[in-house]
């Protein structure tokens, strides 16, 4: 996946070509272990509904040929595949697929799919606790694999040991990224903790193929064109004698070429699918023949037809002391493509955070009841950070029906988690709340204390109230009536807290300013500092979402940029990026103020010639070093590609920010595998500069990725820049040629929090405290009717 197909079967006998026939056998490789598989796109050959129709009858087929034929063996890539089909099977045709298994005919590996590095760590929770735990047995899983994307957290790795597992393999897709060192290769992954994980860092997925076959046979297409198809028996892998000796010949050149370039292992690992479309591709159900007719004939090196578990396993049992220890983060370079798709984006990070307010301990134990839709919120959510975003054709021709067809069905898996988390949480609170005195209650399900406003509809306020009076005190505080709204100050609620007010016709008396931070301001009245008594240092400097944006220069197109990713000499690559890409900065306005006793808020609009229109806000706490950044703009639809930031500075010069993925921390640069990118982080949504100094979280609510020290924009970086104390939120990106989306366009919204504490000992904690919101409920003096509590509101 991820490349354009020409291009692709354009390489395969260009690199056959270049390598040189050896008169001989090869010096190190003595065996060579083919793992079949089909490779699983949720979408991108055909609509993701289609693809996991045709992944069921792929498994189907494998069971047939592996019960019919001693020799064949399946590789199930994707346990999303085995739970569909699993769902779908008799209880006998079940119980021969776990024989099989058994057997070690079939295989079964551990992940659901192929992911990126957006899940949290209740997903990571939920993505190796896919299946019921008695199946997993049965299934006898034991490895992962990993196929087409160029990364892999480490907190998926730590949640794979936890589960038994300790070997994954990779099949990495070169395109725009590529591995993080030479392939195939075999090394242990050091944690944190101190656990390792095998890994084999093979070849392309689809790659085995071309070691026994000059020419590429496939044409590509959607499994619904019936001119085009997989191959059949005798198309491919020919099996009388003048063909497979033609065979042999270039697959020696191509073990050559591989122990010229440095590979020393006695035994080679290679991933075989059709060749139909190399994804979403059925079983080649002659491969087993075409094995046995070589090793028959005698042909050396040996071929063995095995499954993922058995060839990762022996490997390891065989070699696993001759091969090097790595560690750090293996960050991805396929993570900016999301950013094409911000709002659907935006929609799946809401439903996460109102997930966890769901579960948060204010509303006591979560009901029994309600794990299997907590259990499907978060397959969707996976599913949505699953690695296919779209059709080979999104980029190509972005308003085809294909293109629409299935991106309309990966939003789904953001939008129907977002109103189910909601809903849910609508629920817990009703259910807490509903036995509860009359009054307006607030409840702050953050793992955190939080003061901040709180807003909610006009609509629920039937009577013309002008305060809220704190029943304990009797103290009025003013409810400010906005348009379609209504918000009041919360004044520090503690974690899980619950607080309540009576309603009040009376007006609150005038309240008492806080003192402010002491502020300094550019020429267009916009914050450039902030600070507050006990800082030596401001909150910001300097840099607080100014807009920033990359684009290329025609000529230079997507192409373009896929050509710099496989440029390795770096100044070759730098003389392309000047010549290919332009930066522009925005141009600001006079800001506007509107101060109040609890904080001081700047809106300035700003313009730039790719938005319609644009603004941003700054809202700063007079309690606490704290601020509140929203940008909005109305991108102008466009095709071409192009990247959009916003930069934020802090005054910590020298200092790396920490990161988290997937709730596993890490520090860009220094802490992540050689070779990984470093242009830019997919994180959870946080980032911590620890100084002698204090410490200083900015927190991201809608982005997911964020660039160190600038819009590194493909410049595939190796050492820290030297301004670490930028941070740039990727907020738009659609420099992907493929499978991403080509075109968002129109309104979108920004959210960011900036804070200073002396010491911040949780910042994913404080993190999530700071980009949630409370949760407000209205009880009158009636009671719910039990029936609608019970049936409608109970979760």
């Amino acid at each position: 996946m991820n490349i354009d197909r020409r291009q692709f079967l354009a390489l395969i006998p260009a690199a056959a070509s270049a390598a040189e026939t050896p008169s001989g056998q090869p010096a190190i490789i003595k065996q060579v272990d083919i793992i079949h598989h089909s490779h699983t796109d949720v979408g991108y050959t055909d609509l993701p509904s289609v693809t996991r129709d045709l992944q069921k009858r792929y498994l189907d087929a494998a069971i047939d040929r592996c019960a019919s034929d001693p020799h064949f063996r399946w590789t199930a890539e994707a346990i999303l595949t085995v739970e569909d089909w699993w769902r779908a099977s008799s209880p006998a045709r079940r119980q021969q697929f776990i024989s099989l298994i058994r057997a070690g005919r079939m295989d079964v590996t551990a992940l659901p799919f192929n992911q990126t590095p957006f899940q949290n760590a209740e997903q990571w929770r939920q993505m190796v606790n896919w299946l019921p735990d008695a199946l997993w047995r049965d299934l006898q899983v034991r490895v992962a694999m990993q196929d087409d994307v160029n990364g892999f957290p480490r907190a998926g790795a730590m949640r794979l040991l936890d589960k038994g597992v300790k070997h994954l393999l990779m099949g990495i897709n070169a395109d725009s990224g590529g591995p993080p060192f030479r392939r195939p290769s075999a090394f242990w992954w050091k944690m944190p903790d101190g656990r390792r994980m095998f890994v084999w860092l093979g070849d392309h997925y689809g790659t085995a193929y071309s070691y026994f076959e000059a020419q590429n046979w496939l044409r590509g297409g959607r499994a619904t064109m019936t001119e085009l198809g997989p191959p059949r028996p005798g198309d491919v892998l020919k099996t009388s004698e003048q063909e497979l000796r033609t065979s042999h010949r270039h697959f020696l050149s191509r073990l050559a070429k591989l122990e010229k370039d440095g590979y020393d292992q006695p035994r080679l690992i290679l991933l075989y699918t059709n060749q139909w479309r190399y994804d979403n591709d059925p079983p080649f159900t002659p491969l087993s023949d075409f094995i046995e007719a070589w090793n028959k004939l005698g042909l050396k090196p040996a071929l063995r037809f095995t499954t993922a578990t058995d060839a990762v396993q022996s490997f390891e049992r065989d070699f696993g002391a001759r091969i090097p220890e790595r560690e750090g983060e293996w960050t991805d370079w396929w993570a900016n493509g999301d950013a094409s798709g911000p709002r659907e984006l935006a929609a799946s990070r809401i439903a996460k955070r109102k997930l966890a307010a769901a579960m948060s301990p204010a509303w006591g134990p979560m009901q029994a009841s309600a794990q299997p839709s907590i259990e499907q919120i978060l397959k969707d959510l996976c599913l949505f950070d699953e690695h296919t975003w779209g059709a080979d054709t999104s980029v190509s021709q972005p308003d085809a029906i294909e293109t629409i067809g299935q991106y309309t069905e990966k939003s789904v898996l953001a939008h129907r988690p977002r109103a189910a988390a909601e809903w849910l949480l609508s629920r817990r609170a009703r259910t807490k709340l509903d036995p509860l005195p009359e009054g307006l209650y607030a409840v702050n399900p953050s793992p955190e204390p939080n003061e901040c406003w709180v807003r909610f509809s006009d609509r629920a306020l039937r009577g013309d109230f002008a305060s809220i009076e704190d029943p304990s005190t009797n103290v009025r505080s003013p409810l400010i009536k906005e348009k379609g709204s209504v918000r009041f100050w919360l004044n520090p609620l503690e974690a899980a807290g619950v607080r309540s007010w009576r309603l009040s016709a009376n007006p609150a008396p005038a309240e008492r300013e806080a003192p402010a931070p002491s502020v300094t301001t550019d020429a267009k009245g916009w914050p450039v500092s902030a600070s507050w008594t006990g800082m030596s240092n401001p909150l910001f400097s300097a840099e607080a979402a100014d807009f920033v944006a990359t684009q290329a220069i025609p000529p230079a197109d997507r192409q373009t940029i896929a050509r710099m990713h496989s440029t390795a000499d770096s100044a070759r690559r730098e003389e392309m990026r000047k010549q290919a890409f332009r930066r522009t900065i925005a141009e600001y306005g006079s800001t506007t103020t509107d101060h109040n006793p609890h904080t001081l808020v700047y809106t300035q609009p700003f313009t730039h010639p790719r938005l319609r229109s644009a603004s941003r806000r700054i809202e700063l706490w007079r309690t606490q070093p704290r601020a509140r950044v929203n940008v909005k703009f109305n991108r102008i639809s466009a095709n071409e590609p192009e990247v959009f930031y916003l930069a934020f500075g802090f005054p910590v010069q020298g200092v790396l920010p920490s990161f988290s993925g997937g709730g596993a921390p890490f520090t860009p640069f220094t802490d992540q595998l050689e070779g990984s990118c470093r242009d830019y982080y997919a994180i959870d949504g946080w980032a911590h500069y620890a100084t002698p100094f204090g410490d200083w979280l900015w927190v991201t609510r809608d982005a997911a990725l964020v660039s160190v020290g600038g819009p590194h924009t493909v410049e595939r970086r190796t050492t820290a820049p030297e301004d670490k104390h930028r941070l740039l939120a990727m907020i738009f990106d659609n420099f992907w040629h493929t499978n991403f989306v080509a075109d968002s366009h129109g309104e979108m919204e920004f959210q960011f929090e900036i804070a200073w504490r002396q010491k911040i000992e949780r910042p994913g904690a404080l993190g999530e405290t700071l980009a949630s919101d409370p949760v407000v409920l209205l009880n009158s003096a009636t009671r719910e009717a039990p029936e609608l509590l019970n049936d409608l509101f109970r979760p």
